[in-house]
This record gives structure tokens, C-alpha cells and sequence, in this order.
């Protein structure tokens, strides 16, 4: 049972992360499924996405919808999971992959599917502005923090470029009204 869920209509701070913090987002070629599928599911599936990073071994989302965010970030799990699995596959990396299947034993659900991701993906309501702001900082500081660049616009994997005023960004965004 997740210990939080986004059961209202409200912007979630949320994070989605590798199994054992496995740093997989360390090349493009494995990011680039995570761009593809958040800007799908923005286009066809009804996700708002206000802010997000992408790091080397979880990614954080603002993120809200006017349908079920739980069966989005569900099926972003899903098709990003297989994805990902085929690229290490075709790149042979088998390493990477057997320390996915082991620490996958536990997580994978009863189909026996392949797992790239921890359960869940922890969603905290926004509800203020503050919040708001303070998730964002937080998100857009954390590659920051991990010493990969020395301002966050600096993250091409972020929206902070955007929040910066830039119009080159990896992934457009949506404003949130509070």
C-alpha cells in the first residue's frame, strides 16, 4: 500500500526512483525514454508536468492531472521500464542488468516482469504557493547539491532553464495557477 497517494485534484511534488539507486541516467541514449514518454503522456494522456529533474538514478516530477495520475505515472513506468530494459540489453550490459534482476526479486509484481523502478512514487500535494516554490527550488537544485553542474539552468535534464526564461529546453512545461 503506498504510504501516499494523488486522490485529488490537486499538483504533486513526486518522486520516481531506479531500483537500489542504480545510476542508469548516466547516458543519453537511457534518458532519452524518460523525455519521450513525459512529453507523451503531456500530449495524450492528460499529465500536466510544471516542473521536473531528471538525475542519474531517480527523477522528481510537479506533476497533476485532471483524470487518474496514479494510471499515468503507472503506465510512464511501465513503458519506460521495458524501454530502458531493451536498450541495456542491445548495449549488452549485463552488469546493469543483473543487479536489476536481483534487486528486482522483490519489487516484481506477480506477471514477473522486468523492474527498473521502486514501487510508487511517493506524491505530496501542493497546495500553496510556498510549497510550491519550495518543491521547485528543491527539484531544480538537486543536480546542485550533487556537484553535476554549478546552477541549475545549467541541467539540460531539468525544467529550470525554462523557469529561467529560456525557450531551449529538453521538455516543455506547463504553468501552474494556484
Amino acid at each position: 500500500m503506498p504510504r501516499y497517494r494523488a486522490d485529488e485534484r490537486y499538483a504533486y511534488f513526486c518522486t520516481v526512483t531506479i531500483l537500489d539507486w542504480l545510476p542508469i541516467f548516466i547516458d543519453t541514449r537511457y534518458i532519452e525514454p524518460i523525455i519521450d514518454s513525459l512529453r507523451f503522456c503531456r500530449e495524450r494522456k492528460e499529465l500536466q508536468l510544471f516542473a521536473f529533474v531528471i538525475m542519474p538514478n531517480h527523477l522528481h516530477l510537479i506533476a497533476g492531472s485532471d483524470s487518474d495520475l496514479q494510471v499515468i505515472m503507472r503506465d510512464f513506468k511501465r513503458f519506460t521500464s521495458r524501454t530502458i530494459h531493451g536498450k541495456l540489453v542491445e548495449d549488452g550490459r549485463k552488469t546493469v542488468l543483473s543487479w536489476l534482476a536481483e534487486s528486482a526479486e522483490l519489487a516484481r509484481s506477480a506477471r514477473g516482469e522486468f523492474s527498473l523502478w521502486r514501487p510508487g512514487f511517493d506524491p505530496r500535494a501542493i497546495y500553496s504557493h510556498k510549497v510550491f516554490k519550495q518543491k521547485l527550488d528543491y527539484l531544480h537544485h538537486n543536480p546542485v547539491r550533487k556537484g553535476l553542474v554549478s546552477r541549475p539552468q545549467d541541467w539540460w535534464y531539468s525544467s529550470a532553464s525554462f523557469y529561467e526564461g529560456s525557450e531551449d529546453v529538453c521538455l516543455a512545461v506547463d504553468i501552474l495557477e494556484l
